[in-house]
Protein backbone atom coordinates (compact mmCIF):
# COMPACT_ATOMS: atom_id res chain seq x y z
CA UNK A 1 0.00 0.00 0.00
CA UNK A 2 1.25 3.68 -0.84
CA UNK A 3 1.34 6.21 1.68
CA UNK A 4 -1.29 7.90 -0.10
CA UNK A 5 -3.39 5.07 -0.28
CA UNK A 6 -2.57 4.90 3.48
CA UNK A 7 -3.80 7.87 4.58
CA UNK A 8 -6.50 8.16 2.36
CA UNK A 9 -7.63 4.73 4.46
CA UNK A 10 -7.17 5.88 7.58
CA UNK A 11 -8.44 9.49 7.15
CA UNK A 12 -11.25 10.83 9.31
CA UNK A 13 -14.77 9.28 8.04
CA UNK A 14 -15.86 12.82 7.81
CA UNK A 15 -19.30 11.63 6.54
CA UNK A 16 -20.18 8.96 9.10
CA UNK A 17 -19.28 11.31 11.85
CA UNK A 18 -21.54 13.83 10.92
CA UNK A 19 -24.31 11.89 10.00
CA UNK A 20 -24.49 9.72 13.38
CA UNK A 21 -24.20 12.96 15.14
CA UNK A 22 -27.22 14.46 13.61
CA UNK A 23 -29.09 10.69 14.47
CA UNK A 24 -27.67 10.91 17.54
CA UNK A 25 -29.41 14.28 18.04
CA UNK A 26 -32.66 13.07 16.71
CA UNK A 27 -32.53 9.95 19.19
CA UNK A 28 -32.13 12.20 22.11
CA UNK A 29 -34.62 14.67 20.60
CA UNK A 30 -37.53 11.82 20.56
CA UNK A 31 -36.56 10.43 23.99
CA UNK A 32 -36.74 14.16 25.40
CA UNK A 33 -39.83 15.09 23.63
CA UNK A 34 -42.16 11.68 22.71
CA UNK A 35 -43.96 14.70 20.25
CA UNK A 36 -40.63 14.35 17.75
CA UNK A 37 -41.36 10.89 16.61
CA UNK A 38 -45.40 11.80 16.08
CA UNK A 39 -44.05 14.59 13.46
CA UNK A 40 -41.37 12.59 11.93
CA UNK A 41 -42.11 9.30 11.65
CA UNK A 42 -43.77 8.10 8.42
CA UNK A 43 -47.17 8.91 7.99
CA UNK A 44 -48.42 8.85 4.31
CA UNK A 45 -52.01 10.93 4.25
CA UNK A 46 -49.88 13.37 6.36
CA UNK A 47 -47.46 13.40 3.44
CA UNK A 48 -49.65 13.66 0.83
CA UNK A 49 -51.47 16.43 2.61
CA UNK A 50 -48.46 18.74 2.85
CA UNK A 51 -46.22 17.83 5.66
CA UNK A 52 -43.39 17.24 3.07
CA UNK A 53 -40.55 16.78 5.68
CA UNK A 54 -41.79 13.50 6.51
CA UNK A 55 -40.09 12.28 3.26
CA UNK A 56 -36.54 12.47 5.06
CA UNK A 57 -37.60 12.91 8.34
CA UNK A 58 -38.09 8.74 9.28
CA UNK A 59 -34.23 8.47 8.88
CA UNK A 60 -33.35 10.85 11.75
CA UNK A 61 -35.80 8.70 14.83
CA UNK A 62 -36.26 5.61 15.72
CA UNK A 63 -39.77 3.89 16.16
CA UNK A 64 -38.79 0.56 18.47
CA UNK A 65 -37.18 2.51 20.99
CA UNK A 66 -33.89 1.87 22.76
CA UNK A 67 -32.90 -1.17 21.23
CA UNK A 68 -33.33 0.27 17.33
CA UNK A 69 -31.06 3.31 18.51
CA UNK A 70 -28.35 1.16 19.87
CA UNK A 71 -28.55 -0.97 16.87
CA UNK A 72 -29.20 1.56 14.48
CA UNK A 73 -26.24 3.78 15.28
CA UNK A 74 -23.70 1.35 15.95
CA UNK A 75 -24.52 -0.13 13.07
CA UNK A 76 -24.18 3.32 11.12
CA UNK A 77 -20.98 3.53 12.77
CA UNK A 78 -19.25 0.24 12.10
CA UNK A 79 -20.86 0.35 8.50
CA UNK A 80 -20.34 3.82 7.75
CA UNK A 81 -16.63 3.77 8.09
CA UNK A 82 -15.81 0.70 6.37
CA UNK A 83 -18.13 2.10 3.39
CA UNK A 84 -16.38 5.64 3.41
CA UNK A 85 -13.03 4.22 3.37
CA UNK A 86 -14.13 1.73 0.47
CA UNK A 87 -16.07 4.44 -1.32
CA UNK A 88 -15.31 7.91 -0.44
CA UNK A 89 -17.26 10.33 1.07
CA UNK A 90 -19.05 11.87 -1.69
CA UNK A 91 -20.39 8.11 -2.85
CA UNK A 92 -21.11 7.16 0.80
CA UNK A 93 -23.55 10.14 0.61
CA UNK A 94 -25.25 9.41 -2.28
CA UNK A 95 -25.33 5.46 -1.06
CA UNK A 96 -26.73 6.51 2.85
CA UNK A 97 -28.89 9.29 1.22
CA UNK A 98 -30.34 8.16 -2.07
CA UNK A 99 -31.08 4.58 -0.42
CA UNK A 100 -32.30 6.12 2.31
CA UNK A 101 -34.72 8.33 0.62
CA UNK A 102 -35.44 5.57 -1.50
CA UNK A 103 -36.60 3.27 0.99
CA UNK A 104 -39.36 5.62 2.25
CA UNK A 105 -40.99 5.30 -1.10
CA UNK A 106 -41.51 1.26 -0.39
CA UNK A 107 -42.21 2.07 3.08
CA UNK A 108 -45.59 3.22 2.36
CA UNK A 109 -46.37 -0.45 1.80
CA UNK A 110 -44.47 -2.65 4.14
CA UNK A 111 -44.27 -0.42 7.17
CA UNK A 112 -46.46 3.10 7.21
CA UNK A 113 -45.70 3.96 10.37
CA UNK A 114 -42.59 3.02 10.84
CA UNK A 115 -39.57 5.02 11.10
CA UNK A 116 -35.20 4.60 11.35
CA UNK A 117 -31.95 4.72 9.36
CA UNK A 118 -31.42 0.97 8.88
CA UNK A 119 -32.68 1.61 5.18
CA UNK A 120 -30.21 3.76 4.47
CA UNK A 121 -27.72 1.54 6.40
CA UNK A 122 -28.57 -1.52 4.03
CA UNK A 123 -27.97 1.01 1.19
CA UNK A 124 -24.19 0.66 2.22
CA UNK A 125 -23.82 -2.76 3.39
CA UNK A 126 -25.51 -3.78 0.02
CA UNK A 127 -22.72 -1.81 -1.39
CA UNK A 128 -20.44 -3.05 0.06
CA UNK A 129 -21.23 -6.58 -0.43
CA UNK A 130 -20.69 -5.85 -4.48
CA UNK A 131 -17.16 -4.44 -3.55
CA UNK A 132 -16.51 -8.17 -1.56
CA UNK A 133 -17.87 -9.80 -4.91
CA UNK A 134 -16.36 -7.68 -7.63
CA UNK A 135 -12.54 -7.12 -6.06
CA UNK A 136 -12.29 -9.49 -2.71
CA UNK A 137 -8.82 -9.16 -2.73
CA UNK A 138 -9.10 -5.80 -1.44
CA UNK A 139 -11.12 -6.55 0.98
CA UNK A 140 -9.94 -6.00 4.44
CA UNK A 141 -10.97 -8.19 7.73
CA UNK A 142 -13.38 -6.32 8.98
CA UNK A 143 -15.20 -5.54 5.56
CA UNK A 144 -15.02 -9.25 5.04
CA UNK A 145 -16.81 -10.08 8.83
CA UNK A 146 -19.05 -6.95 8.86
CA UNK A 147 -21.74 -7.05 5.76
CA UNK A 148 -22.70 -10.92 6.20
CA UNK A 149 -22.85 -10.34 10.27
CA UNK A 150 -25.20 -7.03 9.67
CA UNK A 151 -27.28 -8.72 6.76
CA UNK A 152 -27.41 -11.88 8.97
CA UNK A 153 -28.55 -9.82 11.83
CA UNK A 154 -31.54 -7.76 9.72
CA UNK A 155 -32.46 -11.10 7.85
CA UNK A 156 -32.52 -12.83 11.49
CA UNK A 157 -34.91 -10.19 12.55
CA UNK A 158 -37.07 -10.27 9.51
CA UNK A 159 -37.75 -13.90 9.41
CA UNK A 160 -36.98 -15.22 12.66
CA UNK A 161 -37.74 -11.53 15.38
CA UNK A 162 -35.49 -11.16 17.92
CA UNK A 163 -34.81 -15.32 18.24
CA UNK A 164 -33.59 -15.33 14.66
CA UNK A 165 -31.66 -11.68 15.13
CA UNK A 166 -29.56 -14.05 17.95
CA UNK A 167 -29.03 -16.88 15.93
CA UNK A 168 -28.31 -16.11 13.12
CA UNK A 169 -25.38 -13.18 13.77
CA UNK A 170 -23.65 -15.80 16.64
CA UNK A 171 -23.33 -18.17 13.46
CA UNK A 172 -21.85 -15.90 11.41
CA UNK A 173 -19.61 -14.84 14.07
CA UNK A 174 -18.41 -18.43 14.45
CA UNK A 175 -17.95 -19.35 11.54
CA UNK A 176 -16.02 -16.09 9.78
CA UNK A 177 -14.19 -16.41 13.14
CA UNK A 178 -12.65 -19.36 12.10
CA UNK A 179 -12.38 -18.56 8.24
CA UNK A 180 -10.88 -15.50 8.47
CA UNK A 181 -7.47 -16.13 10.56
CA UNK A 182 -6.58 -17.58 7.25
CA UNK A 183 -3.33 -15.80 5.99
CA UNK A 184 -5.38 -15.55 2.78
CA UNK A 185 -8.94 -15.09 2.82
CA UNK A 186 -9.63 -13.71 -0.51
CA UNK A 187 -12.25 -16.88 -1.17
CA UNK A 188 -13.66 -16.08 2.08
CA UNK A 189 -14.36 -12.33 1.30
CA UNK A 190 -16.17 -13.59 -2.22
CA UNK A 191 -18.20 -16.20 -0.36
CA UNK A 192 -19.19 -13.36 2.07
CA UNK A 193 -20.52 -11.44 -0.65
CA UNK A 194 -22.54 -14.12 -2.39
CA UNK A 195 -24.16 -15.18 0.70
CA UNK A 196 -24.91 -11.56 2.11
CA UNK A 197 -26.91 -10.82 -1.33
CA UNK A 198 -28.73 -14.34 -1.44
CA UNK A 199 -29.47 -13.65 1.93
CA UNK A 200 -30.95 -9.91 1.02
CA UNK A 201 -32.81 -11.56 -1.81
CA UNK A 202 -34.43 -13.80 0.38
CA UNK A 203 -35.35 -11.12 2.37
CA UNK A 204 -36.69 -8.78 -0.34
CA UNK A 205 -38.72 -11.59 -1.57
CA UNK A 206 -40.55 -11.97 1.94
CA UNK A 207 -41.14 -8.95 1.28
CA UNK A 208 -39.08 -7.10 3.77
CA UNK A 209 -37.90 -3.47 2.74
CA UNK A 210 -34.46 -3.85 4.46
CA UNK A 211 -33.72 -6.79 1.71
CA UNK A 212 -35.20 -4.49 -1.01
CA UNK A 213 -33.06 -1.56 0.15
CA UNK A 214 -29.71 -4.22 0.21
CA UNK A 215 -30.44 -5.28 -3.01
CA UNK A 216 -30.85 -0.94 -3.91
CA UNK A 217 -27.46 -0.43 -2.55
CA UNK A 218 -25.79 -3.70 -4.21
CA UNK A 219 -26.99 -2.01 -7.48
CA UNK A 220 -25.57 1.30 -6.56
CA UNK A 221 -22.01 -0.36 -5.92
CA UNK A 222 -22.10 -1.65 -9.14
CA UNK A 223 -22.60 1.46 -10.72
CA UNK A 224 -20.40 3.58 -8.32
CA UNK A 225 -17.07 1.11 -8.62
CA UNK A 226 -14.61 2.85 -10.37
CA UNK A 227 -12.78 0.46 -12.77
CA UNK A 228 -8.92 0.66 -11.92
CA UNK A 229 -8.71 1.67 -15.96
CA UNK A 230 -11.23 4.86 -15.49
CA UNK A 231 -9.81 5.38 -11.77
CA UNK A 232 -8.18 9.31 -11.15
CA UNK A 233 -6.88 11.25 -8.76
CA UNK A 234 -10.21 11.73 -7.53
CA UNK A 235 -11.62 8.26 -7.06
CA UNK A 236 -11.09 6.01 -3.82
CA UNK A 237 -8.22 4.00 -3.80
CA UNK A 238 -8.24 0.30 -3.23
CA UNK A 239 -5.22 -1.18 -1.59
CA UNK A 240 -4.62 -4.87 -1.43
CA UNK A 241 -4.52 -5.84 2.40
CA UNK A 242 -1.06 -7.79 3.04
CA UNK A 243 -1.53 -11.41 3.59
CA UNK A 244 0.57 -12.33 6.80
Amino acid sequence: MTTVESRRSAGLPIATVIVTLITALGAAAQLNDPDVLARFRRDYPALHDGEWWRWFTPLLVQSAGWGQILFNIGSLIVVGVIAERRFGTLRWLVLYVGIGLAGEAFGERLDPTGAGNSLAVCGLAGALATLLLLRPGAATRPHAFVVPYYVACVAGLGFGGIIGATIAPTVVLVVMSVLLRQDSYTGVAFVAGVASLVGAGALAVKPDQHGIALLCGAVAGLLLFPPRHRAGRGAPQWPVPARR
